[in-house]
């Protein structure tokens, strides 16, 4: 799986949707997620969904498309509730171990408003339970969030859980599901190699899926 990609729907993003898909049907992937930014979409949610249904329905007899959104929390959008979320497959909530973020006990406030699959990225979630005086990972077992490994490179939470063995065994007997994404912004970047052994490393630990990818 890869469950981070941005499309043009994002103000960084270089490829469409189909160049997305059709990159990871080459490269032999089973689930593809598009996981546009929210703060670019706003009022086009709607229309975002309904394209991104469109792929998935063409795709589908190739490889498993998930409609994701990816929401920041350094600040929560004032305005997101009023839209509808109905069509996404899973939320990614970005960067609420951030110090000018929305406050953990609001954040789970917020999260208990959606039905479905929700996931922190971009997020060192021990840092967070030193921070608050909390175990994260009971939380989010508790609260049924999912914790993205972001392969992109720009993160060191990722590399410190590869090189921490009480960091990884903590996860593992949590129970709390685990999502590879790439945070690819255009193909021409892609780091397939970190993408496979993240997936492999899941399965060697096996590791809870985040949901159950349909």
């Amino acid at each position: 799986m890869d469950l981070h990609n941005h499309t043009v729907f994002s103000y960084d993003g270089s490829n469409t949707p189909e160049e997305i898909i059709e990159h990871a049907i080459l490269h032999g992937f089973d689930a593809v997620g598009i996981c546009d930014h929210e703060f670019t979409i706003k009022d086009r949610l709607g229309e975002y969904i309904d394209y991104l249904l469109h792929c998935k329905e063409k795709y589908k007899k190739d490889i498993k498309v998930l409609v994701g959104l990816e929401v920041s929390m350094d600040p929560a959008p004032e305005d997101f509730m009023t839209q509808s979320t109905e069509g996404l497959d899973y939320i990614l909530f970005e960067r609420l171990d951030k110090f000018n973020a929305t406050d953990l006990y609001d954040f789970l406030a917020l999260r208990r408003e959606f039905d479905c699959p929700v996931g922190l990225a971009h997020c060192d979630i021990f840092a967070m339970s030193e921070r608050y005086g909390v175990d994260m990972l009971e939380i989010m077992r508790r609260e049924n969030i999912f914790w993205e490994l972001n392969t992109s490179g720009n993160y060191n939470y990722y590399y410190d859980f590869l090189t921490n063995e009480n960091k990884r065994n903590a996860v593992k007997c949590s129970g709390v599901g685990v999502s590879v994404g790439s945070d690819t912004h255009a193909i021409f970047e892609y780091r397939k190699k970190q993408i496979i052994n993240a997936n492999k490393m899941i399965r060697d630990m096996a590791l809870p899926l985040p949901f159950v990818i349909r």
